[in-house]
């Protein structure tokens, strides 16, 4: 599938290789797609990636992914004509957290994957991919077991193929937990993750579902 990455930090660059590895054709987007760091990425991606405006990967995506900062992520998405997003389906791996005297939500009545999708209403957004670190994103191996995936959405056809999206990564075990308004359980699930790791001093986690 051709697909668009909205950033091209340390996310968007690993979720674009991996995804380029598993055969398909990527864009990776910045405010300086020409800026000389990110000549090595393409390097890395060959004739199957490239980076470009934020624009340009819209318009190029099947699928489009948003790996921005939240910071930035409404400004970015403002600057993207909306018909190069209508009807498509959108992976949010955003957070909206505070590390401020600790790690805690900035949102409290909301989510991240509920403005999102307020921001992008003729969009499918699913979320997923935002409870891990980007060390882990693509073909997560532990010695313990297979971590698990969450993701939520509106739309059954695009979750499907977010799915296969991540198995093409290395995610063999994912679980729906329903739609976008879930999203606040996932983004809780991964300050729990952000808290789990600071405590064991051990980054790079992910969670497991134990099964008797």
């Amino acid at each position: 599938m051709k697909i668009g990455i909205l950033g091209a930090g340390n996310v968007g660059r690993i979720l674009g290789e991996g995804f380029v590895n598993s055969g398909h054709l990527v864009l990776i987007s910045s405010r300086e797609p020409h800026n000389s760091k990110h000549v090595s990425w393409k390097q890395v991606v060959g004739q199957s990636g490239d980076i470009t405006s934020f624009e340009e990967a819209a318009q190029f995506g099947e699928i489009i992914i948003i790996a921005l900062p939240w910071s930035c992520l409404k400004d970015v998405l403002e600057t993207i004509d909306p018909v190069y997003l209508k009807n498509k389906t959108v992976i949010d791996v955003s957070n909206a957290v505070h590390f401020d005297n600790g790690p805690r939500l900035l949102l409290q009545d909301t989510s991240a994957g509920v403005i999102v999708q307020k921001l992008l209403p003729e969009s499918h957004v699913v979320k997923t991919l935002n409870t891990i670190s980007d060390k882990i994103m693509t073909h997560p191996n532990f010695i313990e077991g297979s971590p698990i995936m969450f993701m939520c959405g509106n739309d059954n056809p695009s979750k499907d193929q977010v799915r296969a999206l991540l198995k093409d990564i290395g995610w063999t075990t994912v679980i729906d937990l329903g739609d976008i308004r879930q999203s606040l359980l996932q983004e809780s699930i991964m300050l729990a993750c952000v808290i789990s790791e600071n405590q064991l001093q051990s980054s790079g986690s992910a969670f497991a579902l134990l099964r008797h």
